[in-house]
């Protein structure tokens, strides 16, 4: 059966009804690694560790559904300065998550920067990084979150739902916050079981080796879990652009491509390659033939 998918990128998942009766956990889902590491973030001497070319809110609008977020507090900034939560790797970007990911992510579902049938788009801001947090940090973090996009929030409970379930019975809920640490169980979901290699410095071989052993594994139901297709370059040490062999490796043709032994995706330099609409194609795979 030929199938062909709608993509215009910001609204992907609204457009292909036929995804409804897929979980979110089930969802081949494409990604940012280091989401917050663009081009244009604000801190210029950050070049070896800038691994996408547009800001986070633009690689959604773009297709991404999953943001892999890395966050410093910042004790020094009084409370509710944004710069007391900013996105870094070894180093802050100078992007900050209320400015650079929440704000933004109101302002596209309410459509203030995208056509409004952004509705039945499920995004994942998975806090996977969190440093020089205290206690107190956290609990200020989560509360932030909530305060901005409590309204938006798949609730933990609702995890064993269809997104027919969620589009027809919690219209506008859309985002999943993933916290790597404890949280309440109920408006935020488990972190992400980001499945690394151990190694950013991998050949390309390599990595293809620890992805085909990770294609084995079997993801318990409920779990989020993404493979982290991504790696530095010797000897400059910086994020390297392997698109061909990522267009190979997950070109979507049928229920037996490769693409379908994985679920949450997240690549550095995400938007050269074919990997959103791979996954689109993907999800129709799945979801017609679960």
């Amino acid at each position: 059966m030929k199938i062909n998918p709608k993509t215009w990128p910001h609204s992907w998942m609204g457009q292909n009804k036929a995804l409804g009766s897929l979980r979110i956990d089930e969802l081949i889902l494409p990604g940012t690694h280091n989401s917050g590491m663009d081009k244009r973030a604000p801190n210029k001497n950050i070049q070896q560790e800038v691994t996408q070319d547009v800001p986070p809110i633009e690689q959604i609008q773009s297709g991404i559904r999953v943001l892999d977020l890395r966050v410093w507090f910042y004790d020094q900034y009084p409370v509710g300065d944004p710069r007391r939560f900013q996105l870094y790797h070894l180093n802050s970007s100078g992007r900050t998550v209320t400015e650079d990911v929440l704000e933004p992510l109101e302002q596209f579902y309410r459509g203030m920067i995208t056509p409004n049938d952004t509705d039945k788009e499920i995004v994942i801001l998975d806090f996977h990084q969190l440093e020089n947090f205290t206690p107190a940090a956290h609990r200020e973090l989560q509360a932030l979150i909530t305060d901005r996009l409590g309204h938006r929030l798949v609730t933990y409970d609702l995890k064993k739902k269809p997104l027919i379930y969620l589009w027809l019975n919690h219209p506008g809920k859309t985002v999943v916050v993933a916290y790597n640490q404890g949280t309440d169980g109920y408006d935020f979901w488990y972190s992400v079981n980001q499945r690394w290699s151990g190694s950013n410095t991998n050949t390309t071989y390599q990595l293809k080796q620890f992805m085909d052993e990770v294609a084995l594994e079997e993801k318990p139901a409920y779990q989020l879990r993404s493979i982290q297709c991504a790696k530095y370059v010797l000897p400059f040490f910086v994020p390297d652009d392997f698109s061909d062999s990522i267009d190979r490796w997950f070109k979507s043709e049928d229920e037996n491509s490769y693409i379908q032994k994985f679920f949450i995706i997240n690549t550095d330099w995400s938007l050269r390659s074919d990997l959103i609409r791979n996954c689109i194609h993907a999800n129709l795979v799945r979801a017609l033939n679960k």
